[in-house]
């Protein structure tokens, strides 16, 4: 069936598709009868409603704010696309977004939007690592908001995540059913809650196939790089630990980096010791950024489902500011390994 869309009943009723949007989001501007007309041959026409216009506050903004730190600037191609997901999804509801991004060297008073501290937005969408003073700043002020991708673990947020955990597991295990024996997870993993997962499902996944197989194989963890809320980081002792690792006696055969800018990391760095990929080295990343298409050797990895993460934290702060008592919800999203490659099975 096809989908009813907001010029349809424009047309149907003779009218703009802005008049559709305005009474449909039930804006005071529109007078009762035409309001009424316009919900009415929406619901006979089979429009997708995902709100009833008995919960929907007709004094509210119309605006949402979506908070993250200043330095995810230089990485939009990741949250470019969640933006994008929000941003289509508030369209729906004729919701307007705020994109606001922080200094997180500022206090929340100096730092957080004057949409926020005016009440010119109805919610927030906080997305990744804003600092825990911004999250209770928003909560003491009783201020609706939700979390993406971030790491504040509270059981009171709602908070939708890709299903990290599952992702590095399915990841590590291609690269052991490889073959692949002496195998390292690149990444800091107290640098992130996504990280930590990603080290965790590493671990399991060796576990597991220790397990199956009756073996003793023991994972290495290489640190040195990782991401805050100032951006991606590479400390100068990094180099030195992943050489140390791959040139050894018994090196290092696979690498699963937490994320892809990782992997990017660790492979020029082992090109500028002629440690190649696949031929020395196999190499998973994680979140399936556009590069890993169109480099040499185009890199396996775990496609992160960006714009429907998006999508649902659109439906969640909505949810959020018309019924405040909803019991707070953690989405899980799926992930999909991608391979690619920069993994060949190990021949010894």
């Amino acid at each position: 069936m096809k989908k009813v869309t907001l010029q349809m009943i424009a047309d149907k009723l003779e009218v703009s598709k802005a008049l559709v949007s305005k009474a449909l989001s039930n804006d005071p501007a529109v007078n009762e009868g035409t309001r009424e007309t316009i919900w009415r041959t929406a619901e006979e026409m089979g429009y997708r409603m995902k709100l009833s216009r008995k919960t929907v506050p007709a004094s509210r903004t119309g605006n949402l704010a979506v908070l993250m730190p200043r330095a995810y600037l230089d990485d939009m191609e990741y949250w470019g696309k969640v933006l994008h997901g929000i941003e289509k999804e508030l369209m729906e509801y004729s919701f307007s977004m705020i994109l606001s991004t922080i200094d997180i060297a500022l206090t929340p008073k100096e730092g957080l939007p004057s949409s926020i501290h005016e009440r010119k937005v109805d919610g927030a969408i906080v997305m990744g690592h804003l600092p825990d003073s911004y999250i209770n700043q928003l909560r003491d002020n009783d201020f609706p908001f939700m979390m993406v991708d971030a790491n504040l673990l509270d059981p009171s947020v709602d908070h939708v995540l890709a299903n990290n955990f599952l992702g590095a597991y399915q990841a590590t295990m291609h690269l052991l059913e490889a073959g692949h024996t002496r195998i390292a997870y690149v990444g800091d993993e107290d640098t992130s809650w996504s990280f930590r997962e990603r080290s965790r499902g590493f671990e399991e996944a060796i576990r597991t196939f220790n397990r199956s197989k009756g073996l003793q194989i023991s994972g290495v963890k290489i640190e040195g790089v990782g991401v805050s809320g100032n951006g991606m980081y590479v400390t100068p002792e990094f180099p030195q630990a992943l050489k140390e690792h791959t040139t050894n006696e018994q090196p290092i055969t696979a690498l699963f980096c937490a994320n892809d800018l990782t992997a990017f990391e660790a492979l020029r760095f082992l090109g500028d010791i002629g440690v190649n990929c696949p031929e020395h080295i196999s190499v998973i990343g994680f979140d399936d950024l556009t590069l890993t298409e169109i480099m040499q050797p185009r890199l396996t990895t775990v496609r992160v489902p960006k714009q429907e993460i998006g999508s649902r934290a659109a439906d969640l702060i909505l949810r959020r500011i018309t019924d405040p008592e909803a019991v707070a919800e953690h989405v899980l999203l799926s992930t999909e390994l991608v391979q690619r490659a920069s993994v060949r099975p190990y021949k010894g």
